[in-house]
């Protein structure tokens, strides 16, 4: 595997881009995210602004299955921020055989979260769950059983050697291997409803954006994500934030009793998930100290788990 993917929008590339829509001329732009998988920036125009989004390592067949999506939860009403089509129509520019999207910029705030947000995350995920399937929608899910257990026979010809983090992986993946085989209900998730990708604006939920890593998978895998994502404080799970986002989910989708029996396995899980995506998105192969912090930030997290029970209302 090799190292970052290393691409730099210029801005030549965003005058030429626009010159395809009918949203104004350029004044200036600046880039709000950099990332392994993609590149965003908030672009002015006369007319206002625009999210610019350049996918780095996506397919186009990927970004048109995104796309499709998108048409759905514009039909229901989900909020996000929803894709701007260019002068013929279409939806996907390439820069340097790279897809790229123009979309609604949303004003807003990524959050703290606090009561009244995992709430609302919850009702939204809730929302998302019981999104009607289409089969254009069902490609699996980035992370998985699978792909841990992949990763792990690339240990010992990483570039970067963690042993502390590696010895934690192979016994971790083991021991959820069990817990998340079980069948449950499975629909549409985000993968990743984090606070970076979600808007706020005054406690109430503005958009729930980046969906390039969404798939069709077991529908508690995205609620044991959110509880990672807004119910946490000082790297220590917050019951009264889950318990509200639990309750704002049931109020569009009600778990089964075999859900609330595996959900600590799926808080687990996704954070296990989420040292699986910093692990491929690069610390094997990049000196990266942030995503090393976070990596042990959620090893902590599942130590603690493991010897809490959960409870909620």
């Amino acid at each position: 595997m090799s190292g970052h993917v290393e691409i730099t929008i210029t801005e030549l590339d965003i005058k030429k881009t626009l010159l395809h829509y009918n949203y104004g001329s350029y004044i200036s732009h600046e880039n709000i995210s950099f990332g392994y998988a993609n590149e965003n920036f908030k672009v002015t125009t006369t007319t206002g602004n625009i999210l610019f989004r350049l996918y780095k390592i996506q397919s186009e067949d990927s970004v048109r299955q995104e796309l499709l999506l998108m048409n759905a939860l514009q039909n229901s009403g989900f909020p996000t921020a929803y894709p701007l089509a260019d002068n013929s129509g279409a939806y996907i520019r390439s820069i340097n055989n790279h897809s790229c999207i123009l979309s609604e910029f949303i004003e807003g705030i990524h959050p703290i979260p606090n009561q009244y947000m995992a709430g609302e995350i919850g009702r939204a995920i809730g929302t998302l769950s019981v999104l009607p399937i289409n089969e254009k929608y069902k490609r699996p899910n980035y992370i998985s059983i699978e792909h841990c257990l992949t990763i792990i026979q690339e240990f010992p010809k990483a570039k970067y050697q963690h042993p502390e983090i590696f010895d934690y992986f192979k016994v971790q993946t083991t021991f959820l291997k069990n817990y998340i085989s079980e069948e449950l209900p499975m629909g549409i998730v985000h993968g990743d409803c984090f606070p970076d990708n979600t808007i706020f604006n005054d406690n109430k939920l503005i958009a729930i954006i980046d969906f390039e890593d969404f798939a069709f998978d077991t529908l508690l895998f995205d609620l044991g994500m959110s509880i990672n994502g807004f119910c946490y404080k000082d790297n220590m799970i917050q019951i009264d934030l889950m318990n509200e986002l639990i309750k704002e989910y049931e109020s569009v989708r009600k778990l089964n009793n075999k859900e609330k029996e595996l959900l600590p396995y799926y808080i687990q899980w996704a954070a296990h998930g989420m040292i699986y995506w910093h692990l491929r998105n690069n610390l094997l192969y990049a000196k990266n100290q942030i995503q090393l912090k976070r990596v042990e930030e959620f090893m902590n997290r599942v130590k603690t788990l493991k010897g809490k029970s959960l409870k909620w209302n």
